[in-house]
C-alpha cells in the first residue's frame, strides 16, 4: 500500500494544486519505505523458517523449491510478456513502441536478478522493471541466508547480524562519496540494504527465545518508549526521505526506517491487544497481503501505460480525468493481481508446499 501510494499519488504531477496540497502529496513519496518494511518482514519470516529447520536433511532442497514456486511463475511470466511486446515493437511494427534491440539483449539481467547491480534502464525498461530491484535484493538474500543459518551457530550468527546492521550505513556512505557514478548501489545493492534484512533476522532469533518474549511482556512501557523514539526519529528525518535520495537517506535514513519497522513488527506480534496489532490484523489488509506480490510487480507499469494511452502524458492528478485514470489503473492492477493469485500463485504455492522439511 505504501509503495502504491508513492507511485500513484505522490509521484504524479500536482502542478495545478496549491502550495500546501502539492507539498503534502509530494511528502507521500516516503511511501517508498514500504520496501524497507518488506525487507524487515522478509528477514523475520524467512530467517525464522530457516532457523526452525536448520537441522533438516532436506533443508536446502525444500527451501529453494518453495521459493521457486512462490517467486518465479509470476515474475518470469512478466518477463515473457515484456519479451513479446518488445519483439513486436522491434520487428513487427517498428516505431510503434519506444523499444530497441538493446531492450531485448538486457533480458538476461532480469532473468538472473541482477537489475539492482547492473542498472542503466531505457525508459521502456524503467517502466516495466524498475520496482524489481528489491526483488533482486531478496533473491540474493535467499542465496546467502540459508548458508549462514545452516553453517554458523546462532550465537555467532547474532554477532554477524549486529555487525552488518552497524556496518551497512558506512558502506552506503563510502559508495555515495567515492563512487558517485554508481551511487545507486548505495540504495539498490543487497549488502547496502542488508541492515533491514538483518534486523528482521535478529527479531526472529529473539522471538524464539522464551526470555525475550517474557521481557517484552514485562517491559511494555519500555517497548512503547522505544517505538515512540523510533517514530520520532523517522518523523524528524522525513523531509530528507522524500525522493531523490541524498546522503542522509543513504546513511542514517535507511537505518532509522529499518529500526522503526522492526519496532512495528515486534510490537505487533508481542502486544496482541494493542492498537498496532489490531490494525495490522484487519481482514482487508490480509487480503491485500495475499495479492501484494503481483500488485508490486505490475502496478507502476500499468499506471504509466494507462496515462500514455488515455492522456498521452506522464501520470498526473490535476483534474478529474487524472483521478479517473489513476483509479482505472488501480482497479486494473487489482483485477490482474486477484486473477493471478487465484489461478497462478495460490496453486503454485500449494505445489511448493508439497516439499517438506
Amino acid at each position: 500500500m505504501l509503495v502504491v501510494i508513492c507511485h500513484y499519488v505522490a509521484n504524479a504531477d500536482h502542478a495545478n494544486f496549491g502550495y500546501w496540497t502539492r507539498h503534502f502529496l509530494s511528502g507521500l513519496t516516503v511511501g517508498w519505505s514500504g520496501v524497507d518494511l518488506f525487507f524487515v518482514l522478509s528477514g523475520f519470516l524467512i530467517g525464522g523458517i530457516l532457523l526452525d529447520n536448520r537441522e533438516s536433511p532436506r533443508y536446502f532442497r525444500t527451501f529453494y523449491l518453495r521459493r521457486v514456486f512462490r517467486i518465479l511463475p509470476v515474475y518470469y511470466l512478466w518477463i515473457l510478456l515484456y519479451i513479446l511486446i518488445t519483439i513486436i515493437g522491434v520487428y513487427g511494427v517498428p516505431g510503434l513502441l519506444p523499444v530497441s534491440r538493446q531492450d531485448l539483449t538486457a533480458v538476461p539481467i532480469y532473468v538472473l536478478f541482477l537489475q539492482n547491480l547492473i542498472y542503466s534502464p531505457s525508459p521502456f525498461r524503467w517502466k516495466w522493471f524498475v520496482v524489481t530491484w528489491s526483488l533482486a535484493v531478496e533473491e540474493q538474500f535467499y542465496l546467502l541466508a540459508p548458508i549462514a543459518i545452516r553453517m554458523i551457530s546462532v550465537r555467532r550468527l547474532t554477532l554477524l547480524l549486529f555487525t552488518i546492521v552497524f556496518a551497512a550505513p558506512f558502506l552506503r556512505l563510502g559508495i555515495y562519496i567515492w563512487f558517485p557514478s554508481h551511487s545507486y548501489l548505495a540504495g539498490f545493492a543487497m549488502p547496502c540494504r542488508a541492515d533491514a534484512l538483518s534486523l528482521g533476522m535478529l527479531a526472529a532469533i529473539g522471538w524464539r527465545r522464551e526470555g525475550f518474549q517474557q521481557m517484552l511482556d514485562r517491559r511494555r512501557t519500555a517497548l512503547w518508549g522505544i517505538f515512540a523514539f523510533a517514530f520520532l526519529v523517522v518523523a524528524v528525518l522525513s523531509p530528507t526521505l522524500v525522493r531523490p535520495a541524498g546522503v542522509i537517506t543513504y546513511t542514517v535514513g535507511y537505518s532509522a526506517l529499518a529500526f522503526f519497522y522492526t519496532c512495528v513488527l515486534v510490537a505487533a506480534i508481542s502486544q496482541k491487544q494493542s492498537f498496532v496489532a489490531r490494525l495490522l490484523r484487519l481482514k482487508w489488509l490480509g487480503y491485500l497481503g495475499g495479492i501484494s506480490y503481483c500488485v508490486y510487480i505490475i502496478h507502476l507499469t500499468i499506471n504509466q501505460f494507462a496515462f500514455v494511452l488515455v492522456r498521452h502524458s506522464q501520470p498526473e492528478i490535476n483534474d478529474l480525468r487524472g483521478v479517473g485514470v489513476t483509479l482505472l489503473s488501480l482497479f486494473t492492477t487489482w483485477l490482474v493481481a486477484a486473477t493471478s493469485w487465484r489461478y497462478l500463485e495460490a496453486p503454485s504455492i500449494s505445489k511448493g508446499h508439497r516439499y517438506v522439511y
